[in-house]
C-alpha cells in the first residue's frame, strides 16, 4: 500500500478517535466540562445543554472525518473547534500543557484539511472545499 494512503488514513483516525471519544464524553457527563466553557457563554443558555450540543458537533465532526465525508469542510471545522479551544483554555487557565496538547492536535487537523489526499472516503469532489 502506497506511504501517502496510509499518512492520510492514520491522521484521519486519529482526529477522529479524539473528536468522537471527547464528544461522547461530553455528552455522557457534561457537568465537568461546564468548567471549560467560556464565561460569556453562560449566559446565552444552561451550560450542561451547551456542552451537550458541543459533543454532539465533535462526534459528527469526527465520524465525517472517519469517514471522508466532505472531509476538508469537516477538517476545517474541526480546526476552528480546536482552536476556539485553544484560546478559551488560555484564557481561563493561562498557557498549560492541555495547550501544548491541543496544539499538536489542532496542526494534525490541519494537515488533514489541507491534505489532497482521498484514501477510503465517501465524498470524492472535484471541487477545492468539498475534496
Amino acid at each position: 500500500m502506497d506511504t501517502n494512503k496510509i499518512r492520510h488514513l492514520l491522521g484521519r483516525i486519529g482526529v477522529a478517535m479524539v473528536f468522537t471519544i471527547f464528544g461522547a464524553w461530553e455528552i455522557m457527563k457534561p457537568a465537568p466540562w461546564a468548567n471549560y466553557l467560556p464565561p460569556f457563554l453562560a449566559t446565552v443558555g444552561n451550560p450542561l445543554t451547551l456542552i451537550t450540543i458541543h459533543g454532539a458537533v465533535m462526534i459528527i465532526v469526527g465520524l465525517a472525518i472517519l469517514t471522508g465525508f466532505y472531509l476538508r469542510i469537516f477538517a476545517i471545522l474541526a480546526a476552528i473547534i480546536i482552536l476556539t479551544i485553544i484560546i478559551t483554555l488560555i484564557f481561563l487557565t493561562g498557557y498549560a500543557d492541555i495547550v501544548v496538547r491541543d496544539t499538536g492536535l489542532f496542526f494534525l487537523v490541519l494537515s488533514v484539511a489541507i491534505d489532497n489526499e482521498r484514501y477510503l472516503t465517501l465524498t470524492k469532489s472535484k471541487h477545492y472545499l468539498l475534496m
